[in-house]
């Protein structure tokens, strides 16, 4: 989907509608690319920064809200947002003084915004942040001014109800009211205003994701009895799909045949009726997918496409020998989706990484989302219950997701096997050739570094550097449990490649603390001297290199991987959101914050980054 927008009001529309629907990301995209245009517009900078504290960046979420509040935008919504920044970094610190200090801080925020709001007689900013100034004193432990507030709130809730509220206000008034009944220890009333919220939410799982959360805070300090706040605000789950396509007409054995496209079509409705998914991710090829795409669609679902190359290609290879109306279902289906992710930008013939890749990408991506929304995860997987683990194939999938914990609902396709002869022949001429020159194509982490300010170091300083630096950083690499399986060096620069996400990551924030705690002093280097650190993922060619007769391992993905790291602030960590999507699918506990789609290096495009921290 595209967001560009016209005018100042249409981004804010466009940012408004992915929040309301629990997609931080997409909405800080659209608000990147609006403020590009309109700068200083109040509204955009206040759903940036709502965007980043909903993606989990709340510190630079503060530091915008601080910016604005400090710049004459000290109105209700920014005070509200900034002391929401400080709610959740206070709950997220270690220590008690720095959890103190926010805790003061949004109170304070709330409760002046509130008294600013009543005095102006601006009634929905009242209960807005009065309720909220409640919950910031529960979390004090100060209930004797909660409940007063609550009650306040409770009263003015009551008196503004009107007839032609329009239901997302009657929404939050309703869901107000219920934290406010929650504060006051009424869990009956609590009980009933939150069942009217979820009656009037809609599709609005972004609203209810942050109205579940609340709740959640509250009952965990005031510990109100037979109070399910799952049951009573439940968000229903994301969805991740596999499944086999359509036989290919020279098909030794029946797997997928098309006459058994109404039976799984009907078997498929069933089991996401039943699951009433928010959204679902998966691929796009001919049989499985293309009907989960399409009952998804049916049922008002978001879809999100990933595909391991460009549509056409993909067309070409996985859906138009289905012959039909595949191709034209296919490109409804691409039309149709919310996002459609393409993971690299050729297709690989022979190769079954470039769909491994896919298939991690896509199940990051179901988890990151699920994540964000404190949703169930699940997944649906249609194939034979006798199918082999293939590399790239569906009951790879289906292991990795029962190996990650991911419930998994099956639709079996039990069927008579046939064929031999001519149709065996036919299928072992369609396998793919084998790599030329023994080159393969393999799933790997990739870490691109560079030493910021080496082009400034004087003759004198190299020395330095090589002894010094590089020695701490080869040192580092010697007692590290996370391993490299290749590293080059030249110059200023470092790139090395990893097994899995998991290593790739931990090595770099390993690398990036280094760095930022070397002595430079001791080693005659300038108190700039830093380094940048970048990550990404995909299917790279490994082989030995004919001039060297070392190992190598090169590709496009490797030039992604050199394009980040220019653009990565000195002293950080970024990755691509591809990498994000791969740690997620492994189950990596990293803390990435999202930073938006930037422009690459030397014109390669732009790509979602995320800043990498270690987990807290």
């Amino acid at each position: 989907m595209n967001d560009s927008a016209q005018t100042s009001d249409a981004a804010v529309d466009a940012a408004d509608r992915h929040l309301k629907k629990g997609e931080p990301l997409l909405a800080y995209n659209a608000v990147q690319e609006a403020l590009q245009r309109w700068p200083e517009h109040a509204r955009l900078r206040q759903l940036q920064a709502l965007a980043l504290a909903r993606s989990g960046d709340i510190q630079r979420a503060n530091s915008l809200l601080e910016s604005l509040a400090q710049g004459g935008f000290d109105d209700a919504e920014t005070l509200g947002l900034l002391a929401r920044t400080h709610k959740d970094l206070g709950l997220a610190a270690l220590d008690d003084a720095p959890r103190a200090h926010h805790l003061a801080a949004g109170f304070a925020l709330y409760e002046r915004a509130y008294d600013r709001a009543r005095r102006g007689g601006a009634d929905d900013a009242a209960w807005y942040t009065g309720i909220n100034a409640a919950t910031m004193a529960v979390l004090r432990s100060d209930l004797t001014t909660a409940k007063r507030i609550a009650a306040e709130v409770r009263d003015l809730c009551a008196r503004i109800a009107s007839k032609d509220e329009a239901p997302a206000a009657t929404y939050w008034r309703e869901a107000t009211l219920g934290e406010a009944a929650l504060i006051l220890g009424d869990v009956a009333a609590a009980r009933a205003h939150y069942a009217r919220a979820m009656a009037l939410a809609g599709r609005r799982f972004g609203d209810v994701s942050s109205t579940r959360r609340q709740a959640k805070l509250l009952a965990a300090h005031l510990h109100p009895a037979d109070f399910d706040v799952d049951a009573l605000l439940r968000i229903p789950p994301v969805v991740i799909y596999s499944g086999h396509m359509i036989d290919r007409p020279d098909r030794r054995e029946a797997r997928f045949p098309a006459a058994l496209e109404a039976e799984v079509r009907k078997s498929l409705r069933e089991k996401l009726a039943a699951l009433a998914p928010i959204a679902a991710y998966g691929s796009a090829a001919c049989g499985a997918d293309l009907l989960c795409l399409e009952i998804a669609r049916e049922s008002g679902c978001e879809t999100h496409i990933v595909l391991p190359f460009p549509p056409a290609d993909f067309r070409r290879t996985s859906v138009d020998f289905a012959g039909g109306d595949w191709g034209e279902r296919f490109d409804r289906a691409v039309a149709q989706a919310e996002s459609v992710t393409v993971t690299s930008d050729h297709y690989a013939r022979g190769s079954s990484a470039t769909f491994d890749y896919a298939n991690l990408v896509l199940t990051g991506m179901g988890r990151l989302r699920a994540q964000t929304l404190d949703a169930p995860l699940r997944a649906i997987v249609v194939r034979d219950p006798d199918d082999p683990v293939t590399p790239g194939g569906t009951t790879s999938n289906l292991t990795l997701w029962r190996e990650v914990g991911i419930a998994v609902d099956e639709v079996q396709l039990a069927q008579p096997r046939a064929g031999t002869g001519a149709a065996a022949e036919a299928q072992a001429s369609a396998a793919p050739p084998a790599a030329a020159g023994g080159v393969r194509h393999e799933m790997r982490a990739l870490l691109f570094a560079d030493a910021v300010g080496y082009s400034k170091l004087s003759e004198d300083q190299i020395p330095g550097y090589i002894e010094g630096f590089l020695g701490a950083v080869a040192d580092l690499s010697r007692r590290t449990a996370h391993r490299f399986e290749h590293v080059e060096t030249s110059g200023d620069g470092l790139y090395m490649v990893f097994a899995n996400a998991t290593d790739a990551g931990h090595y770099a924030l390993e690398l990036s603390a280094l760095v930022n705690r070397f002595d430079r002093a001791a080693w005659g280097l300038p108190p700039t001297f830093g380094m940048r650190v970048a990550l990404h993922c995909g299917p790279v060619h490994c082989g030995i290199d004919p001039i060297t007769g070392f190992p190598i391992y090169t590709g496009p993905h490797t030039s992604r991987t050199a394009r980040i790291e220019p653009i990565t602030p000195p002293g950080q960590v970024y990755a691509s959101s591809a990498f994000a999507a791969v740690a997620a699918a492994s189950g990596d506990a990293f803390h990435m914050s999202y930073v938006g789609r930037m422009p690459l290096a030397k014109g390669y495009g732009s790509l979602g980054l995320y800043h990498v921290r270690g987990a807290t």
